[in-house]
């Protein structure tokens, strides 16, 4: 898992629009919820992904790699940990892990690597400012 890197954690309730007529959810959420943890970790390390596009910059999906576990059901309380697993100059990579959030029971695990864009749509280093929230 994180091997004793910032973890931000944020738990819901699994939403019956999520899931299909048995209850349950759809292969295509665990990737929402991926991303709803990408957006936590950010917001929790004092950023947001609004600021990184204000700022002339955009990161877009290179490499995604996910295992499903355990099917998640309607009404579950889920807990969506995320983290850094690696980050280069160009690109940085999100670790996931997507557990019920009463039994501790990994559902999901994923990673997603980041590249780094700027405005014109190429591929530019990250930003040294954003060093303080990514590697703090």
């Amino acid at each position: 898992m994180s091997r004793g890197r910032f973890v931000s954690e944020t738990s819901f309730h699994v939403r019956y629009a999520e899931t299909d007529s048995m209850g349950v959810v759809h292969h295509a959420v665990y990737l929402v919820w991926f991303e709803e943890g990408r957006s936590a970790y950010i917001r929790d390390r004092g950023w947001s992904y609004a600021d990184i596009e204000k700022a002339g910059y955009f990161l877009a999906a290179g490499e995604l790699k996910a295992k499903y576990r355990r099917a998640a059901r309607y009404d579950q309380r889920i807990t969506v940990k995320t983290w850094i697993e690696d980050l280069k100059s160009r690109t940085m990579t999100f670790g996931c892990e997507i557990v019920d959030a009463d039994a501790d029971a990994v559902l999901f695990e994923a990673s997603l690597k980041l590249i780094c864009l700027n405005a014109a749509g190429e591929i530019t280093r990250i930003p040294k400012a954003w060093m303080a929230w990514i590697n703090p």
